[in-house]
């Protein structure tokens, strides 16, 4: 693989720093200090998309196999001006994504979701993880959360043994991969109807995997989703609230 997403990458963060508007969504928004910007590399892209090959010596070519760019300056990611590079479990950048910064509103008039990511095999990987492979082992125990900023946040908050999903339900791949340094995982999702319902379904295909401790729980109620939680001074050893009963909900809900 070639370094095309970490050339990407570091163009990216270089231009985060002359960004006022995203560098106050991360740090007053967010609650990121400037180390955690700094750990993760998080970018931004250039307000005009051409300007990676035209100011920043990127392939023009690569770029539009890579599918950052369409053709020209269009693409994909004109409405997700930051950057969030994934890594694979050795560090090295694999492909990135992408966060909008437009209101909900605006989002749904345009049809598009909240993050967008480059092409690559989400199942094969897990948000975080080459963060937090050294606490898993020494824990023996991972959290699997459901966001970017999820992770990224329990990382900040030295809560390390925390990976993401990246989007997509925890697929058995994830788990394989995960019980290389643990056999005990707890799904941590967001307190609401999607996030009861993606556990249940991981739940009920896998809970009685072979030699892999599957559990869940869910961040408290009133709190978004993780993230929130901790950016409030929530602590994770107090999120094993009142358990939520999965025969308690309808099924017709579920698919």
């Amino acid at each position: 693989m070639s370094d095309f997403f970490e050339q990407l990458t570091d163009v990216c963060h270089s231009l985060l720093y002359d960004n006022e508007s995203l560098m106050y969504y991360l740090k007053v928004r967010r609650g990121l200090t400037d180390q955690t910007i700094k750990t993760y590399k998080l970018g931004a892209f250039p307000e005009k998309m051409a300007d990676l090959y035209l100011k920043y010596d990127m392939d023009p070519v690569e770029l539009r196999e890579r599918g950052i760019l369409w053709n020209a300056d269009q693409s994909q990611f004109q409405f997700y001006p930051l950057v969030i590079p994934i890594r694979d479990v050795d560090g090295k950048v694999i492909a990135i994504g992408a966060r909008t910064l437009l209101s909900d509103k605006k989002r749904k008039k345009l049809g598009i979701p909240k993050y967008r990511n480059s092409v690559y095999k989400k199942t094969s990987y897990l948000f975080g993880l080459d963060r937090a492979v050294r606490a898993i082992r020494e824990s023996n125990k991972a959290f699997v959360v459901e966001g970017y900023f999820d992770a990224i946040m329990a990382h900040q908050k030295d809560i390390l043994n925390v990976v993401a999903t990246s989007g997509t339900i925890f697929a058995e791949r994830q788990m394989i991969i995960l019980s290389r340094y643990t056999s005990n995982i707890c799904l941590l999702f967001d307190n609401d109807e999607p996030g009861r319902i993606s556990a249940k379904k991981v739940m009920d295909v896998r809970s009685d995997a072979e030699g892999v401790n599957l559990d869940y729980d869910f961040t408290p109620r009133g709190y978004k989703d993780l993230d929130e939680y901790l950016r409030k001074d929530g602590n994770i050893n107090l999120l094993r609230e009142e358990r939520i009963d999965f025969d308690d909900i309808e099924i017709e809900t579920l698919w």
